[in-house]
């Protein structure tokens, strides 16, 4: 508690000295939750957490636009663009007198190098993937063409994709200053070569503490930003956050424990709102975890049943009514609702191309009461895969005795760690021993990327809005594939010779009879290239029950955004993408 309150007090004290600290606007302070992000380099990262707090100081060709609380999508650094007949050549043009904020020319050709740097395969981006929609790419040179006179970047691309202009509005595409940034991200913890082109420019970096930033006066538009600068603080602490946020230290949070809500909304009516988000939270296991009980060598279509029959025993209405209360809808699929795939939105139900694959996840069953429709299809499945078990579905206290143990990782906050445990009791419900294990996000992400990790929790939410975004997460050369997907075994030590090459073995496909790269990633690159937008929702659909065929991950719910904002914050955009817009922003006094 002691601990606790000297931070509440040392926010009071920064944000106070703060307010003074611009003469041309007010200082506002937030904490997003998450903690340290991993790295601060547009090009490699990957969290929302991280993407926050670098559209502070970062844009792209692409932007949004905040008028009277209108969210508008429009050209940001670019202030206009043409596209070709045929859909392959965009061609921006920059806006005149772009400055980097540290008051240098800003020229076409730094989007150029700035692209090319983050498509390398030798910096090892995670989302240097999304780079292959444009001709080049793989050969270390995109098709990319920049004429500063003209203030001109011609992109020509390989195929018409359809969400092109969005990727230009994400983080992995904003411009950074090639011959300042290491590949490390070392770079991006220092205020003087943390140079960008946002609204905001970083002052201080304070790892596991705080992120401070003033206004960019060299910012296009900077005469539209209200704001003096931002203190971003830096803490996954979900009691501590929210007493910096009641105690007016903060006026921005995202972390909070859902037990609150109640009491939260009768004090502060109107502050909280579960704010719309394209996002799926999941459960992922790694492929080279062998589940074969002992004596027995499980094939993998055997691992994938009973990978999914785990996901089967998770109650996710209860989950959603009792344990994350913030008004998520529980996951019947990967796809979250509001989802595009270029020709509608993804719907479930009769008639629909999207599969069901819990559909009876708190309904009890009318033979065996004791348990749900989907624990009692989990609970047979795991029986026909031969595991021993004692009890009975008739007197509902089936356990199972021999099916392996398992680490189930993640980082610590108050949402994550009741969802864990209410996982983790559906499990030791039927004899399923899953090992708890903490792990600060900075280092769970480094743990998942090498593959050393058996099982976890995981969310994912639209970077931007088409179903591709969520597919090329399991493409084999993802770095965010954590299931190790179509890749090789990594750091992770415990696999046996049964599951060495489990992930790049011809395990996967409707037959089981594929590797990944001809099963899904061969369809991935079609859904990208589809000009037929009818066809590429079908292939959408072809894509999603191949990956939830691999049981690899156990969407549990769809996202909402439970955020609280101090009423005199006005003109902020919170999107269904995660992202937090603070360009327009203003405290009202």
């Amino acid at each position: 508690m002691k601990k606790l309150l000297a931070l509440v007090l040392a926010l009071v004290m920064v944000m106070a000295l703060g307010m003074t600290a611009l003469a041309d606007g007010e200082i506002v302070s937030v904490m997003y939750g998450g903690g340290t992000p991993e790295t601060m380099d547009p090009a490699l990262n990957s969290a929302s957490t991280g993407s926050n707090l670098i559209r502070l100081a970062f844009s792209g060709l692409m932007g949004t636009r905040v008028v009277d609380g209108v969210v508008t999508k429009e050209p940001e650094l670019a202030e206009s663009y043409t596209i070709s007949d045929d859909g392959l050549v965009y061609v921006f043009t920059l806006r005149e007198g772009l400055k980097w904020s540290d008051g240098s020319d800003f020229v076409a050709s730094d989007v150029v190098k700035s692209w090319n740097r983050a498509a390398d395969e030798k910096l090892g981006a995670s989302y240097g993937f999304l780079f292959d929609v444009i001709d080049g790419y793989g050969t270390g040179s995109l098709n990319v063409v920049a004429d500063d006179a003209a203030r001109t970047v011609t992109v020509t691309l390989k195929a018409p994709c359809a969400y092109f202009l969005e990727l230009c509005g994400f983080t992995t595409f904003y411009p950074v200053k090639t011959e300042l940034a290491d590949d490390e991200g070392a770079w991006a913890v220092n205020p003087e070569t943390y140079i960008g082109t946002g609204p905001f420019r970083v002052t201080s970096f304070k790892v596991d503490d705080v992120v401070t930033y003033e206004k960019n006066p060299y910012y296009w538009n900077a005469d539209e930003v209200k704001l003096g600068g931002v203190n971003a603080y830096l803490s996954e602490d979900s009691v501590a956050i929210l007493a910096a946020y009641e105690s007016d230290a903060v006026s921005v949070i995202q972390t909070m424990d859902p037990t609150e809500f109640d009491r939260l909304n009768a004090q502060y009516p109107g502050e909280l709102t579960m704010y719309e988000q394209i996002g799926t939270y999941y459960v992922l296991f790694n492929v080279h975890k062998d589940l074969s009980p002992e004596g027995k060598a499980f094939t993998q279509k055997e691992q994938s049943a009973a990978r999914f029959a785990l996901g089967l025993m998770i109650n996710r209405q209860d989950l959603v009514d009792y344990v994350t209360m913030g008004g998520q809808v529980p996951a019947n699929g990967f796809y979250p609702p509001a989802l595009g795939d270029g020709n509608t939105q993804v719907t479930r139900g009769e008639g629909s191309i999207y599969g069901t694959w819990y559909t009876g996840t708190a309904t009890p069953s009318a033979e065996y009461p004791a348990y749900t429709e989907d624990q009692v299809t989990g609970i047979k499945m795991l029986m026909d895969l031969g595991y021993t078990y004692t009890g009975s579905l008739e007197t509902g206290d089936v356990k199972f005795t021999d099916i392996p143990g398992f680490e189930f990782s993640f980082n610590q906050n108050a949402t994550n760690s009741a969802i864990v445990q209410y996982v983790q009791a559906c499990w030791e419900m039927i004899g399923v021993n899953a090992t708890i294990n903490t792990e600060a996000w900075a280092t769970l992400q480094t743990k998942l990327k090498a593959g050393d990790a058996e099982a976890s929790r995981m969310g994912w939410v639209a970077d931007f809005n088409d179903c591709v975004n969520f597919l090329e997460i399991f493409i084999s050369n993802s770095g965010n594939n954590y299931p190790r997907l179509g890749q090789p075994v990594g750091d992770y030590t415990r696999y046996t010779e049964n599951t060495k090459e489990a992930g790049i073995g011809a395990n996967w496909g409707a037959n089981f009879d594929q590797t990944w790269a001809d099963a899904y990633d061969a369809l991935v690159a079609q859904i990208k290239n589809s000009t037929d937008m009818a066809e590429r929702a079908e292939l959408c659909a072809q894509a999603e029950n191949i990956l939830m065929s691999t049981g690899a991950v156990a969407p549990l719910y769809f996202y909402t955004n439970p955020t609280m904002v101090k009423s005199n914050i006005k003109n902020l955009a919170i999107l269904p993408t995660g992202d937090i817009v603070w360009n327009y922003a203003y405290i009202e006094n």
